[in-house]
């Protein structure tokens, strides 16, 4: 192994895929009732409780990372005479890019030896967990890390997340979506549709009315965007709706079949923001994809 390719939890990868790529993850935090906790991946906590206690207007939140917790994870690896890749979430969305910096700085300087590069995935969620398979991907064809820094900096503009959510509230509350927004979409009893920007960021791009015309309008935008769907691995996250996550993935594999869909709840991290009932699909695209309408 090169170098050791390293992400925080908000990538929301399931532990087998943790654990069969040997990928290192910085788990980050999140609150219920006042009471921190933190969590690896999507098994590491109870995602119906959460997402009942969300529904019941139970106090859930996330807060900065701290750098600190950068450097325990990272130390170690560095210390052990390897080369680093972090992947982080998007910095328009999360601290984890900015403090993954502040502690890249120190650490340059006690390792001077040492190669570290830091990508910022615009991405969230299994967005994020997408571009951490590719870069697993390039590491095993054998391209080195600087090469395959600068190919996810490409790779990232490709990356389509669509959803849509049950209140937008979560979303305004949490800074993801001005407040104005959020509060016409919910006083409409719309069904909003949100992409990924080309600046990592949360827009409105639609709306639907109804469950099952917006889960129908998510496959249409995978139906134009999608590029090479028998080659990759497409991803949907949800906010305790598996039976509409498996919906969605019914109607991906009957018009174009990718080579492989994985499905697992939002992390908390991200939960928090997206709300019960979210679904949230994850495909790549062409360069063009995030600019897409």
């Amino acid at each position: 192994m090169s170098f050791a390719i390293v992400t925080d939890s908000l990538a929301g990868l399931p532990l087998a895929q943790i654990a069969q790529r040997g990928l290192v993850v910085i788990p980050l935090s999140y609150t219920i009732s006042g009471k921190e906790h933190l969590c690896l991946a999507p098994e590491g906590y109870d995602s119906a409780a959460f997402f009942q206690t969300m529904k019941l207007r139970g106090e859930v939140s996330t807060s900065m990372v701290p750098p600190h917790r950068f450097l325990t994870f990272l130390k170690p690896l560095l210390r052990s005479g390897l080369d680093l890749l972090f992947l982080s979430a998007s910095s328009g969305l999360s601290s984890s890019y900015q403090s993954a910096c502040m502690a890249a700085e120190q650490l340059r300087e006690e390792f001077p030896q040492r190669k570290l590069q830091i990508v910022d995935s615009l991405s969230s969620s299994l967005g994020q967990g997408l571009l951490v398979l590719r870069a697993f991907d390039l590491r095993e064809r054998g391209m080195c890390l600087e090469d395959t820094a600068r190919t996810l900096l490409s790779l990232r503009h490709r990356i389509a997340h669509f959803f849509t959510v049950d209140d937008l509230m979560y979303l305004s509350r949490g800074g993801r979506l001005s407040g104005a927004k959020a509060m016409l979409g919910t006083a409409l009893g719309l069904k909003p549709l949100l992409k990924g920007d080309p600046n990592g960021r949360i827009v409105l791009c639609g709306k639907a009315r109804g469950r099952a015309q917006a889960i129908g309008k998510l496959a249409d935008q995978y139906n134009a965007l999608v590029r090479y769907p028998g080659d990759q691995t497409v991803c949907i996250a949800h906010g305790n709706a598996p039976q509409e996550a498996e919906a969605l993935a019914q109607r991906l594999r009957q018009t174009n079949p990718p080579k492989e869909i994985l499905i697992a709840p939002f992390d908390p991290a991200n939960g928090c923001h997206a709300g019960p009932g979210a679904l949230a699909l994850f495909f790549e695209g062409d360069e063009t994809v995030r600019l897409h309408p």
